[in-house]
């Protein structure tokens, strides 16, 4: 089902909006209307906007940024207005924020959209919460001869995760996977993540820590596999969820979209990557480029110093 809310922008703008919402694939502005509430001499319009994925926010937020309409000094205000009718001035939001608010305002998100980290949080407790991981010994396995690059990852936007998992105050974009072990893998030598803990359901239904013997043909072979790998490099979580060998898992319909920031060192060996291996290379200009990884996962990567 598409998203729905209003664009309100000075009608100065109105034509150069409507054509940055026109270049997005799958967006489209339905009508176009004299905004409402705000008087008869507004000289606002509301753009009302259809969309099958949030990717649309940020190309309406990198085109303010080209007019300095982001600061927060700015007078001209460019807004959004969701479902709900609550104002969202987008020089005073991020982009995470404005995107998390358009999904939860949705009047079909409570009965449609999948909610594989809400459902984690509900019967996630003290008892049985997968275990924080100990300062001294992490559940690594032994991993094969790989040289990977240290990257350091500096900031983390949460563009538009479908899930997220909080555990030791550590928030997690849930990734789903069919396998656990090519997945590790990518986000290891890709982005530098460092394996924090794997669990698996027990008989009980909670969780129990799998221990550092742990190989994934061996784990395979034993129906005993791990359910969560987190992964974690500074701010950047993520949460491998195993999806089961009877999944039917469309990589290409898996609309998660997350952005880093990284050194500039960094950046170069991931582009670099990026490129020998093929990934699917989206955009890239100045400082900033984006493609999407094997798993379906639209990343932004952000150059700084």
């Amino acid at each position: 089902m598409a998203y729905r809310f209003l664009l309100e922008v000075p009608e100065t703008l109105a034509d150069d909006a409507s054509a940055v919402v026109s270049n997005v694939d799958d967006a489209q502005v339905l009508v176009i209307r004299n905004s409402h509430g705000l008087g008869f001499d507004d000289p606002y319009v509301d753009m009302s906007i259809s969309a099958h994925s949030l990717g649309v926010i940020d190309h309406i937020y990198r085109w303010i940024d080209e007019l300095g309409l982001s600061r927060p000094e700015s007078r001209v205000v460019v807004g959004l207005v969701p479902h709900g009718g609550r104002r969202l001035c987008l020089h005073e939001m991020t982009r995470s924020s404005v995107v998390a608010a358009i999904r939860r305002d949705q009047p079909w998100v409570e009965h449609t959209l999948p909610k594989i980290g809400e459902h984690e949080r509900d019967i996630i407790r003290a008892d049985a919460a997968p275990p924080a991981a100990s300062a001294g010994a992490v559940a690594i396995a032994p991993a094969p001869p790989t040289t990977v690059a240290a990257h350091t990852v500096l900031s983390v936007d949460m563009i538009d995760t479908e899930d997220t998992l909080t555990v030791g105050g550590t928030e997690y974009a849930v990734i789903p996977v069919l396998e656990m072990a090519r997945a590790e893998r990518f986000y290891r030598e890709v982005f530098g993540l460092q394996l924090v803990q794997r669990v698996r359901r027990d008989s009980a239904g909670g969780w129990e820590e799998v221990d550092h013997t742990y190989v994934h043909e061996r784990a395979s072979s034993n129906n005993a596999e791990a359910d969560i790998a987190f992964l974690k490099n500074g701010p950047l979580g993520l949460a491998l969820r195993r999806m089961g060998r009877a999944a039917r898992l469309d990589y290409s319909r898996i609309e998660n979209a997350i952005g880093i920031s990284v050194d500039a060192q960094s950046a170069a060996r991931i582009k670099a990557m990026v490129l020998m291996r093929g990934y699917t290379l989206l955009g890239s200009s100045g400082d900033a480029f984006e493609f999407r990884d094997p798993f379906g996962i639209a990343w932004s990567i952000r150059r700084t110093g």
